[in-house]
């Protein structure tokens, strides 16, 4: 919501190894579909138990399933705006039972989901309370705010019900205002939502979801396999892992100029990309993917495809300018005119690197290798969040 709100510090959050997980020497191995069309039933991730309190937690399941929303961008807008009430800042406490429109901040925002009760944030609280279980309560009640909060998504932003995380980036922004001030609110929301148990994610064009299925090893580091695909860290959020998940789906695609940036629907669907439907001009055995279609693929099964790549499948040079500045914590885009590449959990997906370093040969596609082309000359971005 538009609000005058305090600075709020960053939280570091470190996913211990997921629950429903078995360990088998070095590597665990994800067990069993986690996968619904939504994401309003994803188990929580251990990110989320970590950082949400018990109580609220249970609170953004159940009202995420009664507004059928998935519950884990209702608790990306409570990490947002008062750090699951945490925030010491009076309109932010989470008060049980409260009543009445409660302590607002100077832009007319109350409660942990700083909701409009007058003023420059508007007064969403007055327009909706009819549709609460109980119009008596207020904004600074946590389920009574959770619930204010699905209405605004749903009721005042335009939200459809029933839709991955990453179909409600509009919504989200419209939650803040309007500008880049409010797309950049909205990145962050999401990434919290998916790193909060984003076990769910659309396969492109298609409306389905992809179970990021991916051996794990512990640490935060990925490993590479002598057949050339990727073990993703135990420790990483749920998004990263997806990310492995997605490189090895295209790690034995050969290289094609301009391959894979036509047909989203087909070229960067997370269940059965298909680079022929876009072949490119210079194919090496068979229709491919080149440097920036493969990076833009690794980003689309991490769940960023709407948020940062608009739904396309951008050349390297608008790849320059997607998500944050600099290097992230766990994924890093590297990008100029001429090339890309994505580094995801200390490995490196890349179609130029490593020559003398198996299992990457130079030209033959995208490739994990444990060294990229290299940062010199390279813009350096990531995705929100990670």
């Amino acid at each position: 919501m538009l609000r005058h709100r305090p600075l709020l510090l960053p939280v570091l959050l470190i996913a211990a190894a997921p629950l429903g997980t078995v360990l088998l020497a070095s590597t665990v191995l994800v067990l069993g579909d986690q996968c619904s069309s939504d994401g309003a039933g994803a188990a929580p991730s251990t990110n989320a138990s970590n950082a949400i309190p018990a109580s609220l937690l249970t609170i953004y399941q159940q009202v995420g399933d009664q507004y059928d929303l998935p519950w884990q961008i209702l608790a990306g807008i409570g990490q947002e705006e008062c750090d699951q009430g945490r925030n010491p800042d009076p309109s932010c406490a989470p008060q049980p039972g409260a009543h009445g429109p409660g302590v607002a901040n100077s832009a007319g925002a109350s409660g942990p989901m700083q909701i409009g009760v007058g003023g420059q944030a508007g007064d969403a609280y007055d327009q909706l309370r009819s549709d609460l279980p109980d119009p008596s309560l207020g904004p600074h009640d946590p389920t009574t705010a959770v619930e204010l909060a699905a209405l605004v998504l749903i009721k005042d932003k335009g939200a459809i019900k029933g839709q991955p995380i990453d179909a409600y980036a509009g919504a989200v922004a419209a939650y803040n205002g309007t500008g880049p001030a409010a797309q950049q609110y909205a990145g962050r929301v999401l990434a919290d939502a998916q790193s909060y148990g984003a076990d769910t994610l659309p396969a492109a064009g298609t409306g389905a979801c992809q179970t990021a299925d991916v051996a794990l090893v512990p640490g935060d580091k990925a490993q590479i396999l002598p057949d050339g695909d990727a073990e993703a860290p135990a420790d990483a959020p749920p998004a990263v892992q997806a990310m492995i998940a997605a490189g090895n789906r295209i790690d034995r695609f050969p290289y094609s100029y301009a391959g894979g940036h036509g047909a989203v629907a087909q070229t960067m669907n997370q269940q059965a990309p298909d680079p022929a439907a876009f072949p490119g001009d210079q194919e090496n055995g068979g229709p491919g993917y080149d440097c920036s279609s493969a990076t833009d693929y690794v980003l689309y099964g991490g769940g960023f495809g709407q948020t940062l790549l608009g739904d396309q499948a951008p050349a390297s040079g608008t790849l320059e300018s997607v998500g944050g500045p600099g290097p992230g914590r766990w994924v890093t885009i590297y990008a100029n005119p001429g090339h890309a590449y994505i580094e995801v959990a200390g490995i490196y997906l890349d179609t130029a690197a490593g020559e003398g370093r198996p299992p990457n040969p130079p030209t033959t596609g995208p490739r994990w290798t444990p060294v990229g082309t290299g940062p010199q000359g390279f813009i350096a971005r990531h995705p929100p969040g990670l």
